[in-house]
């Protein structure tokens, strides 16, 4: 986990200082005691040190000055940076204008966070020599770090005016583009009032990676544990009826053991999680799970791992397999609405830079073969932590190897109508400062993100997640979802069925899932501007049918039923759902044959039995004229079947009219559900 805060980097000629001369002195001073090959391995590193070495004198004549700084260089490089300034002004006051003291006063004051001082110090050896415009460039990261990003540019332009080497011209470059986006970001902020999720979720250790199912109604996150050999938990926490967040609880064996467990994707039904595990000891075999590779003693590195809850209990973790894990770092998964897809960073070859996202797809055969998500992904540099939101096509992701505010940014990218992704947008100042952001959740409905922060006023302690209101255009596609418990009809004890969402009107599978087995409780997300099927269906029960229409609106409030499934028996009926009609007309619609289809495949399975087709209307109208018409469209249904191959002794067809309605014909709503197909069973 890398904290959100800026780090201060050494520059490279403190590094080149730091292991020349405290390795001169430590030799000197006899401190040093090394085999002869560290001597050599050492002596060939100081050497091509000494090569970059400006050819400018920086050194000084003055012995005690000398002893002063290299006494500082040794305080420095063992983090004693007080101590080292303190004998740096008693150098300086030897020689004022020892230019290696000076530097590493820069230096010093650079990561005591003392940027004015430090900008001061070296203005002072650019007068002193001019020709030393490397400078520019060691005091443009300092002005980058204090936010001084016009003072940056400045800076940067006079080094690059100097000519440099192509490798320093390179990193002067990225932090120009840096310094700009910058600059331009803070006087165009985005709206952020980011509120600590408060005791119940954090603590006075750190918590991050912050995971959320599609309802809202489960949170899921790491937790450091800071004991004698510190580690990582999962920790969850389940929504209130008053809006706020139950107290948190560790989600416990088998998923939680004495190692760590970090970065958490929770599926958005809350029935799996998908989490990585670094050097995991323990055998975690793969039995049952076709395609996810073989059992290994020992899985070096960082590896992804799943684990699915069973009723009210979560299985062994299982690892996902070679396919996916390779021999280096792979972390931070995410999975897509219908856990189909599996989104994860890793440093395998093959990328564009250090860390790349990639993403899997599920097959018959387990994970397929990670696809790379190409340039407008993924860069030169390094990309972590991707959030695909559930409307399966806005991602979110850190990344620091494009023009941000420095260190790692949030960033967001949307598929176009072919699939592709489009360019990367950064989420903004100041949601993204010149430290490092990682871990961007965005909840079903797109309007709260969740991230973690550190060292805020508000802060309980270490890393603290927090919320905030995402601004319109940084937030994904609208989203509905179908929550459902499925029971017995006559018993109302749950049962564990197969649910299938299909598109309207084509019929393409969008997701098929089962329920809970304990709770009989399943969840599925809708997008809007679409119309959906729903088929529910268990061994030795009629299947149910459901419709959800999101077609003329983007967004929808949850729909929340309960499936009430009817053994097989003789007059049981069931209503076709997804059976459409146009006003006054027996002609199917075209969406109507998705249902029949599966009425087809229904009575292929059970083949001895035979059902009677019923059409019924509202009372609306001219009695005979709606009896006729309800006929008409039981006829319609009877004839697609025995299009299909079905018997046509199994089918009997019979027009009720309004003559048995189901709800109370006074409200829209009554009659809408009065004008039905359904299909009760003659003989078993």
């Amino acid at each position: 986990m890398s904290h959100r805060r800026t780090v201060v980097k050494s520059t490279s000629r403190l590094v080149e200082l730091i292991f020349g001369k405290i390795f001169a002195i430590l030799v000197t001073m006899h401190m040093l005691r090394l085999p002869g090959t560290w001597l050599m391995f050492l002596f060939l590193f100081i050497s091509s040190c000494a090569v970059s070495q400006p050819r400018i004198d920086t050194d000084t004549k003055n012995k005690k000055a000398r002893a002063y700084f290299m006494q500082a260089l040794n305080a420095y490089s063992f983090q004693q940076p007080e101590q080292a300034l303190e004998l740096l002004e008693s150098a300086l006051k030897k020689d004022d204008e020892y230019l290696d003291a000076l530097m590493l006063k820069g230096d010093v004051l650079k990561s005591l966070g003392r940027f004015d001082e430090a900008q001061r110090t070296f203005e002072l050896v650019l007068q002193i020599q001019p020709k030393l415009t490397e400078v520019y460039l060691y005091m443009a990261e300092m002005q980058f770090a204090a936010a001084k990003y016009d003072e940056t540019v400045a800076s940067l332009n006079s080094f690059l005016e100097s000519k440099p080497s192509e490798t320093k011209k390179l990193r002067a470059e990225a932090l120009l583009a840096n310094a700009v986006f910058a600059s331009d970001a803070i006087k165009h902020p985005v709206p952020f009032t980011p509120i600590n999720m408060g005791p119940k979720i954090n603590s006075a250790n750190s918590e991050y990676f912050p995971g959320i199912t599609a309802d809202g109604e489960y949170f899921i996150y790491t937790r450091r544990i800071e004991t004698q050999i510190p580690h990582e938990d999962f920790y969850i926490s389940k929504l209130q009826a008053d809006g706020s967040w139950g107290s948190s609880y560790n989600l416990g064996p088998p998923v939680n053991t004495e190692e760590n467990e970090g970065s958490v994707s929770i599926s958005t039904d809350g029935q799996f999680i998908f989490f990585a595990a670094c050097n995991r000891s323990k055998r975690h075999t793969l039995q049952g799970q076709e395609g996810l590779g073989s059992p290994r003693e020992v899985y070096p590195g960082c590896d992804l791992y799943f684990s699915r809850l069973e009723g009210d209990r979560w299985s062994i973790p299982r690892h996902l397999g070679e396919t996916i894990n390779s021999r280096e770092w792979e972390s931070t998964p995410s999975l897509s609405f219908d856990g189909m897809t599996i989104y994860f960073s890793s440093t395998r070859p093959g990328g564009y830079g250090g860390s790349d996202i990639w993403k899997s797809y599920w097959t018959p055969n387990g994970f397929s073969a990670p696809i790379n998500l190409g340039p407008m992904i993924n860069t030169a540099g390094n990309e972590q932590t991707p959030f695909i939101h559930p409307d399966n096509q806005t991602l979110y992701f850190s990344s620091n190897g494009r023009a941000g505010m420095g260190g790692f940014d949030f960033y967001y990218s949307r598929t176009n109508d072919s699939g592709n992704w489009e360019e990367a947008v950064n989420l903004g100042y100041p949601i993204n400062t010149n430290g490092d952001e990682k871990g961007l959740l965005v909840n079903r409905d797109g309007t709260v993100a969740y991230f973690s922060s550190k060292d805020r006023t508000d802060g309980l302690g270490g890393v603290d997640i927090y919320q905030f209101e995402l601004y319109p255009e940084a937030r994904p596609q609208p989203l509905s979802y179908v929550k459902a418990i499925v029971v017995d009809d006559l018993t109302g004890e749950p049962l564990t069925a197969k649910a299938e969402l299909l598109g309207l009107p084509g019929g393409a599978t969008v997701i098929t899932t089962t329920t809970n087995a304990k709770t009989g409780s399943f969840l599925i997300v809708l997008k809007g501007n679409a119309n959906y099927a729903l088929n529910v269906r268990k061994e030795g029960y009629l299947f149910h049918s459901e419709n959800f229409s999101l077609a003329h609106s983007e967004k929808s409030d949850p729909f929340v039923i309960e499936v009430r499934l009817k053994k097989l028996s003789i007059d049981q009926k069931v209503v076709l759902n997804n059976v459409f009609f146009d006003v006054d007309s027996y002609e199917l619609e075209p969406e109507s044959k998705v249902e029949l289809d599966k009425l087809v495949e229904f009575l292929n399975e059970q083949s001895h039995i035979k059902i009677e087709i019923g059409g019924h209307t509202d009372n609306t109208g001219n009695p005979k004229a709606n009896q006729l018409l309800s006929e008409n469209r039981a006829k319609s249904v009877r004839n697609y079947l025995i299009s299909k191959g079905i018997d046509p002794n199994r089918l009997k067809s019979k027009g009720y009219g309004a003559s048995q309605p189901i709800e109370s014909n006074d409200s829209e709503e009554g009659r809408r559900k009065n004008r039905r197909t359904e299909y009760r069973i003659l003989s078993l």
